[in-house]
C-alpha cells in the first residue's frame, strides 16, 4: 500500500511503522499540493484541512483517509461519500489534555488564581480581601459525555464532585451520576456550578446554545466551552458577558478563529479566552500513531476499522 503522511512525522514513528509493516511505501510532504505522485496514493494521514474536493479528484487510487484530528466538519463530505473513501479519525486522544484543561480553568476559578497573580504584580500581600472556595459538593454538567466528557466527569469525582452528563439518548453511564437527553438540558441547567460544553460541529449544534440556556442558568454558574466555537453565536456570547447573566464564561473556541484583535469579547472581565489549545500536548502525535497502527493492521487483515466516521452524520 501507498501512503502518503501531509504532516511533519519523528523520525522514530517513521522507523517504528517502517519495522512493523515494512511492506507498505510511505511518503512525507506537508503540502498535499506539490505531490505529483497522488494519483497512486492508496492512504492518506492528514490533519484534514488539506483535503479538499481538487485533492480527492487527483487521488484516483484512494481507498482511506485517516484524519489525525477528532472534528471532520472541514472535510468535503459529499465527495468522500461519492468516491466511497473509508474516513477514521483519532477521537478519544484528546481526553487527557482536555479534561487537565477543564480542570485548569475551573480551579484557577474557586482558588481566585489570577486576583492572586495581579496582586503579585502590585506586590501586595492581599491575604483576606478576596474569598477562595473549593470544587468539593459543587455541580458539574457536561454536555457531551464522549471520550473527553468522561475523562472530565472521572476527574470531577476525585474532586468529589456531583457530575451530570448530558447526550442525545439520555442513556446512563458510568462515572456520572444521571444522565438527561440534549432536548431536557434546562431541566437540569439550574442545577450546575460549572457548565462544560464538548459539543462537536453538526447541522444540530450550531448555535445550540440560546440566551434562554444562559437565563436559565444560576447567576454565579460558570460556563466553558472547549468544543467548537460554532455552539454560541458571537451575539448570544456578547449579550451574555455584557449583561452579567452568569458569573464567568472560559471560552477555548470561539465563533470566529482567530478572535480579531477588536472584537468585544476580549474586554469583558467575565470572560476568559484562551486561543483553542486545550487538546495541544506533545504525545498528540503519539497517541495518534497508537491509533493509526492499530488501523493499519486491521486494514490490511480486512477487518473493522477503529474510529470509522459517519459522513452523513457530519462528526
Amino acid at each position: 500500500m501507498k501512503i502518503l503522511f501531509t504532516m511533519p512525522i519523528p523520525e522514530d514513528l517513521q522507523e517504528k511503522q517502517q519495522a512493523q509493516f515494512p511492506g507498505n511505501t510511505y511518503h512525507y510532504i506537508e503540502d498535499i499540493r506539490a505531490c505529483d505522485t497522488l494519483s497512486e496514493i492508496n492512504c492518506i494521514v492528514s490533519y484534514g484541512s488539506d483535503i479538499t474536493e481538487e485533492v480527492l479528484e487527483r487521488a484516483t487510487n484512494l481507498r482511506w483517509l485517516m484524519v489525525f484530528s477528532a472534528g471532520i466538519e472541514e472535510l468535503p463530505h459529499a465527495k468522500l461519500q461519492e468516491k466511497n473513501i473509508t474516513v477514521t479519525n483519532v477521537r478519544g486522544i484528546h481526553a487527557i489534555p482536555m479534561a487537565e484543561f477543564a480542570f485548569s480553568y475551573m480551579l484557577s476559578y474557586v482558588k481566585q488564581l489570577p486576583h492572586f497573580a495581579a496582586k503579585q504584580q502590585e506586590h501586595q500581600w492581599g491575604r483576606a480581601d478576596h474569598q477562595i472556595s473549593e470544587l468539593a459538593n459543587q455541580t458539574l454538567i457536561i454536555v457531551g459525555t464522549g471520550a473527553i466528557g468522561t475523562q472530565i466527569a472521572h476527574l470531577a469525582k476525585a474532586f468529589q464532585m456531583k457530575v451530570i452528563g448530558i447526550n442525545t439518548t439520555g442513556k446512563q453511564k458510568a462515572p456520572f451520576d444521571k444522565t438527561v437527553q440534549t432536548k431536557d438540558i434546562t431541566t437540569v441547567l439550574p442545577e450546575g456550578d460549572f457548565i462544560i460544553s464538548i459539543l462537536p460541529e453538526t447541522n444540530a449544534t450550531k448555535g445550540f446554545y440560546q440566551k434562554h440556556h444562559f437565563q436559565t442558568m444560576k447567576k454565579s454558574a460558570v460556563f466553558i466551552n472547549i468544543g467548537r466555537g460554532s455552539a454560541i453565536t458571537e451575539e448570544v456570547l456578547v449579550d451574555i458577558a455584557k449583561q452579567q447573566t452568569i458569573a464567568h464564561m472560559y471560552l477555548d473556541v470561539t465563533p470566529i478563529e482567530p478572535l480579531p484583535e477588536n472584537h468585544a469579547l476580549w474586554s469583558f472581565p467575565n470572560v476568559t479566552i484562551t486561543p483553542h489549545v486545550s487538546a495541544h500536548s506533545p504525545r498528540y502525535l503519539y497517541r495518534s500513531f497508537d491509533i493509526w497502527l492499530e488501523n493499519l493492521e486491521r486494514f490490511q487483515k480486512q477487518e473493522l476499522l477503529l474510529n470509522t466516521r459517519q459522513l452523513d452524520r457530519g462528526y
